[in-house]
């Protein structure tokens, strides 16, 4: 399940919020209760464990 990135109009708190895709979006800030919109972020992705390493499948190209 992804994380989403969400900020209150009226108290600009921002927050992540784990939900699953099919999930419907929050429309209500949890401290305030005004409206919130979901923030579009850079999203970095990582493979961690054995055989995930930076110098594995590196293509070598031809000049």
């Amino acid at each position: 399940m992804p994380f989403y990135d969400y900020q209150c109009e009226k108290c600009k708190e921002t927050f992540e919020v784990l939900q699953k895709i099919s999930d419907e979006p929050l429309e209500k800030c949890e401290k305030c209760d005004g409206p919130i919109q979901k923030i579009l972020n850079s999203m970095t992705f990582h493979l961690h464990g054995p055989g995930f390493y930076s110098t594995d499948n590196k293509r070598k190209y031809l000049k």
